[in-house]
């Protein structure tokens, strides 16, 4: 799928774009994430035979949440990943909303396709007129990556990346790679 099928696909009211996995709320959460990493270690040396086993099991859920950069902004559509913040709105009938149309009607010509794993910080989250979220874009500009909600890739050429990036520097992201 590129990204002009999947804006086609959308019937939507507003768009809510997002900003993630950066700014304060993620620095927050990694420093609690660690603290608390920090103090179940140390207690692992003191404790009791019996709780060693749930006290591992901690450590390696702590450890998992140590990958929240890799997550997404929804997951099908549910819960939104803890670090997200709206930035901007756009309803359907607006010039910036015309503007995202052509940027993602570009026909994929070059496509770049880096060595690293995805840390997608930015969203577009479509919405229907009774608030219900339909859709989700989530974009990597680091590695020039687009997936869906459903973890479905999408194809976008490179000058639709170099876009995109200044539609949502345009609307207030503060994106530094």
């Amino acid at each position: 799928m590129t990204t002009n099928q999947f804006w086609c696909a959308q019937s939507f009211s507003y768009i809510l774009t997002y900003s993630f996995n950066r700014g304060v709320k993620l620095d927050a959460l990694l420093h609690a994430a660690h603290q608390q990493f920090a103090e179940v270690r140390k207690e692992l040396l003191t404790a009791p035979i019996e709780w060693l086993p749930a006290m591992r099991e901690n450590l390696r859920s702590l450890e998992q949440g140590r990958n929240l950069m890799l997550l997404p902004l929804t997951e099908e559509l549910k819960t939104f990943q803890i670090t997200a913040s709206p930035v901007a709105r756009i309803a359907v009938e607006t010039p910036d909303a015309t503007r995202l149309a052509a940027i993602l009607a570009k026909p994929v010509w070059d496509q770049a396709h880096w060595m690293c794993a995805p840390v997608y910080r930015d969203a577009l989250a479509f919405y229907d007129s009774q608030d219900n979220l339909c859709g989700v874009l989530n974009i990597c500009f680091g590695c020039d990556r687009t997936i869906t909600h459903r973890q479905q890739d999408v194809a976008a050429d490179t000058t639709t990346y170099q876009e995109l990036k200044k539609f949502f520097v345009d609307l207030g992201h503060n994106i530094v790679e």
